[in-house]
């Protein structure tokens, strides 16, 4: 990092932050809600409204922040953003994840916890997306299961179900435990699972912190490590597979 940099640093960290949380306020304040209560009454598909809405929001939001913070680069591969009509797996490294993967998918579904579902106007954001809300204690299972058994006909028009097997962000990028839900989906509705690797989301924004680490040389990348088609293998063979799959990419990550 060239000496200036690193001297304004902190100033710099503050300032791209604040842009940034600004973007989200005010973009939703006067861009996202204003089109949404325009266009509600006139179009009849007003969940993949929600969603395309969603999408092409945090999809300018990546392009800024390419733009703008010194020393990063995005790198997204050609094979990801190719992918329809699947359950997609990630590793989970930074609260960027989720929002990564809506910048790149249009017609897309996620699980989501069940506390942001009580927040005024998250819940009625993730309702209208068609997001569906998990629970330990099974305080959603109603609307869970009622939100799951669209999936089919979602994906059958293109849409992709994007899920973090670990269920939680990695705090120290080791890979959790892989839970079998999204692998259940999978073989329920006969869908393939496509396996991506995020990298470099966790030094951007880091757990625990608030503001953004810019300055340093990093580079976000999404690749596509392979794929899971429809078949005999029950959920628990498709899941090992999948953990052997993401453990072999992250001890590449380490010998590197």
């Amino acid at each position: 990092m060239p000496p200036i940099l690193r001297l304004f640093k902190p100033l710099i960290d503050f300032l791209l932050t604040l842009i940034l949380w600004l973007y989200f306020t005010l973009g939703y304040i006067f861009f996202f809600i204003p089109i949404i209560i325009l266009a509600y009454p006139f179009i009849h598909d007003r969940e993949l409204l929600f969603q395309k809405m969603n999408h092409n929001f945090y999809r300018v939001f990546f392009l800024c922040l390419g733009a703008i913070t010194p020393g990063l680069s995005i790198k997204i591969s050609g094979e990801v953003k190719k992918i329809r009509s699947s359950v997609v797996i990630s590793n989970h490294r930074s609260y960027l994840d989720p929002i990564l993967l809506i910048s790149l998918f249009p017609m897309h579904k996620t699980i989501v916890k069940g506390i942001f579902f009580k927040m005024p106007v998250l819940s009625w954001v993730m309702k209208s997306g068609g997001y569906i809300p998990y629970s330990p204690d099974g305080e959603y299972n109603n609307f869970m299961e009622m939100n799951i058994t669209n999936i089919a006909r979602f994906m059958e028009r293109g849409g992709n179900l994007f899920i973090f097997p670990e269920g939680r962000r990695s705090r120290d990028g080791s890979l959790g435990n892989f839970q079998k839900g999204s692998f259940s989906i999978a073989r329920r509705y006969k869908a393939p699972v496509q396996m991506i690797f995020i990298h470099g989301t966790e030094r951007l924004f880091k757990p625990g912190n608030f503001f953004f680490n810019t300055c340093v040389k990093n580079t976000i990348s999404v690749e596509k490590l392979g794929s899971i088609e429809p078949g005999p293998m029950t959920a628990r063979e498709m899941r090992e597979r999948a953990v052997r799959l993401y453990a072999e990419r992250m001890k590449h990550d380490i010998n590197k």
